[in-house]
């Protein structure tokens, strides 16, 4: 019922004052016709008011009575209707609240004009000798016309009042209805299981404490909210009844004065005895708005101690709530629904469990020897000499290792879900997960994927083997292993690098296919460049007729001609296709060769002089 959420206002202003105008029977020259005005005739006739009097004084009680007579619109606070949500009934009394300041508003301003114009008749009145009660009559309305203005502010105060605390219960009542809603989308979202086990039992019942709890502590809060609310509104009905005690005193006194001017003879005493009849009935309804205040405040307080006790029972219901929400979520009561649960399990799940986990590993084991069997196959097609183990060998195991690694991992994973699910897991979110946490690593260990992926086109490729004189990032050796992730290179001087694969850019292979020994040296400007090309080709084909060498040798080494002219020396060239890492030994060979070669033919190898004349 709206009481239960507003309190109900009263003015003193129940009743439309307005009253009929004047109607002047015989002007004065400076005096306006109210001519216009033919409600005044109605009441007052065709009588002037305070005519006996001096124009200024007709002038200046026609002012008050047409003052009087501009009653501003009254708005009462009780509620029109008490039906609809709560968030409706708050706007609405939000909506009310700011019509009444308004209307008050314009109340104040009608009392101060009350004020100012009847101050003027009373100067006018003494300034033409009339009686003394008389004046002290419009004297005392004056005061009381004051006294209306400053009564005003009360009602202010308690409307400014009201409508904070509604603004406030309004944002609380719209927060409850997102809370009820969160609340309700969580029990739904809620999972239930048919014909749970123990363990599952327990969480279930975990889940309906803390949803009781939560539902426990909203209605909680919703009824503090409200006990707050009341409190306000007990706060700003005092401030109600102490304004509407005053306009009850002030309309007394309005209706003693009405009263003591209603005899006075013509127009005058007319006027106000209308005055008279007007005020008895406001002095009524605001008997009655103070009466209906008091039973209203009873009211509030019977309600505030019922919510207080509310409060009470919910502080206690969630006492006991969160007492059983302990007990069920201890360690004995895990244990035991755990162990209820295990026992049922191997009454009814173990023998299947036991049957699918044999199945899954006979499947491991035959998936596994497939795969081995496979690749030894593969490995023995591949093969055109087993007993010679080559650098195509090395490279077909290598595939074949990192294909046996992926193939037992990826077997591994399969029978480890198959065997989550045989035992009851569920293992779709399970895949979820594992897919999100693949997408995570794989973001975190780009470099690791790069290494094993430009690995794996290095082998696939065979763009080196172990063995192989190879130079990558200016490095420069023999390649001792290779992984699907690194590879690792042996100096000369025995020092020995690891390259990750992804960083290997350009390779230069010395060893792959066949290579060439090239071999310069310089003879002295005087000797004939065909004896020492004689001589030269004479040395190449001693070197070739060698069985030693002629295992290394592609050909015979052969003079190319002459390849620098120089500051001491004519160079010359020599040259020789080898097998695969033999040109360094080749090319040490050949020059030893060619020095003795050229030394038995008396060919002069000069080398650099430098000559220095001493001055005399």
């Amino acid at each position: 019922m709206i009481s239960r959420w507003f309190p109900l206002l009263s003015m003193f202003f129940l009743v439309c004052l307005a009253g009929p105008a004047v109607a002047q029977d015989a002007p004065a020259a400076d005096t306006p016709a109210l001519e216009d005005e033919p409600s005044a005739a109605i009441v007052l006739g065709e009588e002037t008011l305070l005519g006996q009097y001096s124009p200024a004084v007709q002038t200046a009680a026609t002012t008050w009575y047409e003052a009087w007579q501009q009653t501003p619109r009254l708005v009462s606070l009780k509620a029109p209707s008490d039906t609809g949500s709560l968030q409706v009934l708050l706007e609405e009394r939000l909506k009310l609240l700011g019509e009444k300041t308004f209307s008050n508003r314009e109340w104040k301003t009608y009392w101060a004009t009350q004020s100012k114009s009847s101050w003027v008749l009373s100067a006018a009145l003494t300034a033409s000798n009339a009686p003394a009660d008389l004046i002290a009559s419009v004297d005392a309305w004056t005061a009381l016309a004051d006294k209306k203005v400053v009564n005003q502010d009360g009602y202010f105060e308690a409307i400014e009042l009201e409508r904070d605390a509604l603004e406030d219960r309004l944002e609380d009542a719209l927060e409850a209805v997102e809370a009820a809603a969160v609340e309700a989308e969580a029990v739904e979202e809620s999972v239930t299981i048919q014909d749970p086990n123990p363990y599952e039992a327990r969480r279930m019942r975990l889940e309906e404490f803390e949803n009781d709890i939560t539902a426990q502590n909203t209605k909680r809060t919703v009824i503090s909210s409200e006990v707050t609310f009341v409190q306000r509104l007990l706060a700003t009905e005092e401030i109600l009844a102490d304004a509407l005690q005053r306009d009850l005193a002030l309309a007394k006194i309005e209706l003693s004065i009405a009263e003591s001017l209603a005899g006075s003879p013509g127009a005058w005493g007319k006027m106000w005895t209308a005055i008279e009849a007007e005020t008895a009935i406001k002095l009524e309804k605001i008997t009655e708005e103070r009466d209906y205040g008091q039973t209203r405040r009873r009211s509030r307080e019977v309600e505030l101690g019922l919510s207080e006790s509310q409060i009470k029972f919910r502080d206690s219901r969630i006492a006991e709530l969160k007492a059983d929400y302990q007990n069920e979520g201890s360690v004995g009561s895990l244990v035991q629904a755990t162990w209820s649960t295990i026992l049922n399990w191997l009454r009814t799940d173990l023998w299947r469990i036991v049957l699918g986990l044999f199945a899954v590993y006979i499947g491991i084991r035959m998936a596994l020897r497939v795969v081995q069997r496979s690749t030894t196959y593969i490995l023995e097609k591949t093969d055109d000499d087993p007993d010679n183990d080559d650098d195509g060998d090395q490279r077909r195991k290598t595939l074949a290792d990192v294909f046996q690694s992926v193939a037992r991992l990826t077997i591994y994973i399969v029978a480890g879900l198959i065997a989550l699910d045989q035992i009851g897991v569920n293992t779709g979110p399970l895949l979820g997960s594992v897919a999100i946490l693949g997408l995570a690593v794989s973001f975190g260990a780009q470099n690791l994927v790069r290494d094993v992926v430009n690995g794996f086109f290095i082998l696939l490729e065979n763009q080196f083997a172990v063995g192989d004189v190879v130079t990558i990032n200016g490095k420069t050796g023999t390649v001792d292993r290779i992984t699907i992730r690194s590879t690792w290179i042996r100096a000369y001087n025995g020092d020995l690098h690891a390259m990750p694969n992804g960083g290997i850019g350009t390779v230069t292979n010395s060893t792959r296919g066949w290579s060439r020994t090239v071999a310069d040296i310089g003879v002295g400007y005087g000797a004939d460049i065909d004896d020492v090309e004689k001589v030269l080709n004479q040395v190449g084909a001693e070197m070739y007729a060698e069985q030693a060498w002629m295992s290394q040798l592609e050909e015979a080494p052969s003079f190319v001609g002459v390849v620098k002219l120089g500051d001491s020396a004519v160079g010359v060239r020599m040259h020789v296709m080898v097998k695969p890492g033999s040109q360094w030994g080749a090319q040490r060979e050949l020059y030893r060769r060619m020095k003795v070669g050229l030394d038995n033919a008396g060919i002069e190898i000069p080398f650099p002089q430098m000559v220095v004349h001493k001055a005399e």
